[in-house]
């Protein structure tokens, strides 16, 4: 009978060392650390595939979505399935990078329709990035697969067959980079290129600002402005797609007034000096020092951009 006692002990030694991990589920008041560490810890790599998508999920991982958009902004998941409304989410685990950043991977299901997403925490806790990983394909004999590996590059990787019995593939690697965005970084395929809708990180942010808004050339060209918090300080998002998509570029920061509607980013550790001038329905771009590290070396954030009427109000 002594080694069940001390077997007993044991159990109940590393059940009372454990940490208690807050019910998300709950009314109580959550922090971010409260819903970060209420999914499992994994190592790496982690994959997601057709086979995934297809089982059902452990009710023991549900988490509320009222929850869920407390810390994840709802055009994250809007984009694949449109009206956020109804969508239940799943806890598939957690990994801190050695750079303090968090992923987070959830699973998403309504009715007929599921998918994988990744989120990416920095190291104030703070929500920074998102992307879809995978889907379920109804389409015959194609598939959708995607994670990360040990070099925390995000893969995506699309098969299907073709008409002679061959397979047409699509291979997307993607990394975090500290502007709060999964930048891509490499495309293999043999099909052509799908356009990819490109995610707007501060979308949802407040536009109270008169000078707030969207102010764009097309719809890879564009300014995304929303408030700063405090007068004199605005928040943006710069995105830029010149020869044809052979260079791109983005960049989110803040930017600081010099004058009146001139608008400044200059960041202590960036070599990169932008200035944004304003007028009643634009804002001029104009690289003051290079940004070459932010776009292409072939072609440059500046340009003039109108602003659109459709901008949306956030509160």
């Amino acid at each position: 009978m002594r080694f069940p006692l001390v077997l007993a002990s044991i159990l109940l030694f590393l059940a009372s060392c454990g940490k208690k991990v807050k019910d998300i589920n709950s009314d109580e008041p959550l922090e971010a650390k409260d819903f970060i560490e209420a999914f499992a810890e994994r190592a790496l790599p982690i994959q997601f595939t057709q086979t995934d998508l297809q089982k059902k999920e452990n009710d023991s991982f549900f988490v509320k979505s009222k929850t869920v958009s407390q810390f994840i902004p709802d055009s994250i998941f809007s984009s694949y399935f449109g009206k956020t409304k109804d969508i239940k989410f799943y806890r598939k685990g957690r990994y801190k990078a050695e750079t303090e950043e968090t992923y987070l991977f959830l699973m998403a299901e309504k009715k007929e329709k599921k998918a994988a997403f990744i989120l990416c925490f920095d190291k104030n806790l703070k929500f920074s990035a998102g992307m879809e990983l995978t889907h379920k394909i109804t389409e015959t004999g194609v598939t959708l697969d995607g994670g990360i590996d040990r070099k925390l590059t995000v893969i995506r990787t699309r098969n299907k067959p073709s008409k002679n019995g061959a397979f047409f593939y699509n291979k997307s690697a993607y990394v975090y980079n500290t502007e709060g965005l999964f930048t891509l970084i490499l495309t293999e395929s043999n099909e052509p290129v799908e356009e990819a809708e490109i995610y707007n990180p501060i979308d949802t942010f407040a536009t109270k600002d008169p000078l707030s808004g969207d102010y764009a050339l097309d719809k890879k060209n564009f300014v995304s402005v929303r408030d700063g918090g405090k007068p004199g300080k605005l928040l943006f998002f710069l995105n830029v797609s010149k020869r044809n998509g052979s260079c791109d570029g983005s960049l989110r920061g803040d930017m600081v007034q010099v004058k009146p509607k001139v608008f400044q980013y200059n960041k202590a550790d960036d070599h990169c000096i932008i200035e944004f001038t304003f007028s009643k329905n634009s804002v001029q771009v104009k690289e003051l020092e290079a940004c070459g590290n932010h776009r292409g070396v072939r072609c440059s954030f500046d340009g003039k951009f109108e602003k659109s009427h459709q901008s949306r109000s956030h509160k």
